[in-house]
């Protein structure tokens, strides 16, 4: 009897002890028993169950409190991951904020550096036919004075008859006696003299008093400048300067590329800079047009967010001429050129010359 009571009792204890997680309440359930003479009393029914009852409530208390904290840490850590997403994404977009800047005042820096040499030769070409003006006008006053000076004291000689004779004559009269008062100067001085007289004369007595001269060449230089048109199509004068000039100094190997380049140049939408590099190694490369290894100080770039290409001297020397070449008829045909159709012409023939000696590698 007395073992079967304390096998129940213990079972009552085990039951107990599933509701309790530390060693206190396993002291509070040993103390909720007492065993005299042998015999273990308990306590009263109504104590057991609100002993039961409160340990129940507590526990239930604390996993309701687990479970908030386990809410709250898994918010927290949602709060951390958006947050560290956030910053990468800000970085990213940073770093390409910053990488775009970079580019685009690249990009700024190498307009402005166009435009600058653009203006520089356009100042240089200006200031270069404002001093062959003040040359001409200079020189053109000294023979006037001269030939009034030679002819004014020599009253009875026939020159002054003729000079007489002449005042009611027309411009080209007198054109003609002051050649022929000149004709002992040297032939340098003559010629010079001659083309600032004879500004508004036309072009055949220009052609005929300068025997060195294309006059096919001239003659069509004339016409182009009656309607100034780029294109290898527009006038006898662009396709003889294209077949002749430009389309052989751009003959490389790398037809597809020489192609798209001359196009560029024609659209003034080309760049070309230097490569600053350290060694000499450094610029060892394929050069683009000519398909070799080289030393490729050059690079250039065809619109303004092309690729680039990196190029040898010579390549480099090549496009440049067609370059200057192309700069100069576009001040021609926007009327920047001040000058007299023969000095146009002569720069024309400069130009091809420098066109001629950088395809031959000089």
């Amino acid at each position: 009897m007395m073992t079967m009571e304390r096998t129940s009792l213990a079972n009552t204890i085990e039951s107990l002890l599933d509701h309790r997680s530390d060693v206190s309440d396993a002291n509070s359930v040993d103390s909720a028993f007492s065993i005299e003479n042998g015999v273990v009393t308990t306590p009263e029914p109504i104590e057991h169950s609100t002993s039961s009852a409160t340990l129940l409530n507590e526990l239930q208390r604390v996993k309701e409190d687990l479970k908030s904290k386990d809410i709250e840490i898994q918010r927290a850590h949602e709060i951390r991951e958006n947050t560290d997403r956030e910053i990468e994404d800000l970085t990213a977009s940073l770093f390409e904020s910053a990488h775009s800047m970079v580019e685009q005042a690249k990009y700024a820096q190498a307009n402005a550096e166009q435009k600058l040499k653009t203006a520089n030769q356009t100042v240089d070409a200006l200031v270069l036919e404002n001093t062959q003006l003040k040359k001409s006008v200079s020189e053109l006053k000294e023979i006037i004075n001269n030939c009034r000076s030679s002819l004014i004291p020599n009253r009875s000689s026939p020159v002054t008859s003729v000079l007489s004779s002449t005042e009611q004559q027309p411009e080209s009269s007198i054109r003609r006696i002051v050649r022929e008062k000149l004709h002992k100067r040297s032939s340098s001085d003559l010629q010079q003299s001659l083309s600032s007289i004879d500004i508004s004369t036309k072009m055949d007595t220009n052609v005929n008093d300068s025997p060195m001269v294309d006059t096919v060449l001239l003659r069509e230089f004339a016409r182009w400048e009656e309607k100034p048109l780029i294109g290898c199509d527009s006038s006898a004068f662009m396709h003889r300067i294209y077949s002749e000039d430009i389309l052989p100094c751009l003959t490389f190997p790398n037809a597809d590329l020489s192609s798209r380049i001359l196009t560029a140049i024609e659209q003034n939408d080309v760049t070309m800079e230097t490569c600053h590099m350290r060694t000499i190694d450094e610029n060892m490369k394929i050069c683009s047009l000519m398909g070799d290894l080289c030393q490729c100080n050059y690079r250039v770039r065809l619109g303004e967010n092309g690729e680039w290409y990196p190029i040898s001297r010579l390549s480099r020397n090549r496009i440049a001429s067609v370059c200057d070449f192309f700069t100069f008829i576009r001040h021609v045909q926007s009327g920047l050129v001040k000058s007299d159709t023969r000095n146009r012409y002569n720069k024309i023939i400069e130009l091809r010359k420098q066109m001629a000696f950088a395809r031959l590698g000089l």
